[in-house]
């Protein structure tokens, strides 16, 4: 009788391993998807400063091409066309800020593609 119980108790055991196998997997991979967008937002903030400090500095300045920009200093978070005007905005931010709240930095590209505009919103 004790052979069945042990027998018993080992094979629950044993069929329960592939169920905790499956769920430290799950457990895993949320944990490197948490790293990855951690990693994200820092290159985010990261971007944000150096385009900051650039501007400040006058290393952006108006006339400047988008292709040079973005390599020296990164991709915007976001990138959208004006219809009206024709101007393309790129929006820099920190993981801290939202696009309502917060630090942005636009840059605006006339349709030459070079920079026509910059605005630093610090709210």
């Amino acid at each position: 009788m004790k052979n069945v119980a042990f027998m018993s108790s080992f094979l629950f055991l044993v069929s329960a391993v592939p169920l905790y196998a499956e769920g430290l997997d799950t457990l895993i991979a949320i944990g490197k998807s948490q790293a990855e967008m951690q990693k994200a937002l820092d290159e985010e903030t990261k971007a944000f400063e150096r385009v900051k400090r650039a501007v400040e500095t006058g290393d952006i300045s108006k006339g400047q091409g988008k292709a040079g920009i973005r390599d020296k200093y990164g991709e915007p978070v976001v990138a959208t066309q004006d219809s009206t005007t024709g101007k393309e905005k790129w929006v820099y931010l920190p993981a801290t800020s939202s696009f309502f709240k917060g630090a942005k930095m636009y840059l605006f590209f006339d349709t030459n593609g070079l920079l026509d505009e910059i605005r630093l919103i610090e709210s």
